[in-house]
């Protein structure tokens, strides 16, 4: 059996790891140390398959089974889903220090885009989902 306090605890922490990430990414940008954030973005990229595989492979298939909004949360399930294609596109796109360095005028801004992303996921989640589902 599930202990949704405990899930919902650890993806919380999975979130605040996950934004400490691409906090140190978009430190290496303003720094202009391009290997940085490149690191940075690779470790982003692992933390958030492991997020993703927990939150898709459990919590949501389970909140899903014991909710009476079925719809509402496979809606919001999709959404959730095509901002994380989103964030793995921008990932592979930029997944060499020459990649980004080539595109060192957009990738500022996709990066920035994608931190917007995260965060509003994180808060839809947290202040959404994550707390009915535990009530």
């Amino acid at each position: 059996m599930i202990n949704k306090q405990e899930l919902v605890q650890t993806l919380k922490g999975q979130h605040r790891l996950l934004q400490a990430d691409l906090g140190e990414a978009i430190k290496g940008v303003d720094s202009g140390m391009i290997k940085e954030t490149l690191n940075s973005l690779v470790k982003f990229k692992a933390d958030l398959v492991v997020h993703l595989d927990l939150e898709n492979g459990t919590f949501y298939p389970d909140y899903l089974k014991n909710s009476n909004e079925q719809e509402k949360i496979k809606k919001f399930m999709n959404e959730m889903i095509a901002i994380g294609e989103t964030v793995m596109g921008f990932l592979n796109k930029y997944d060499t220090v020459e990649k980004i360095t080539e595109a060192k005028d957009t990738f500022s801004p996709e990066l920035k885009k994608i931190v917007g992303a995260l965060n509003l996921r994180i808060e839809m989640e947290e202040e959404g989902l994550y707390d009915v589902y535990a009530a």
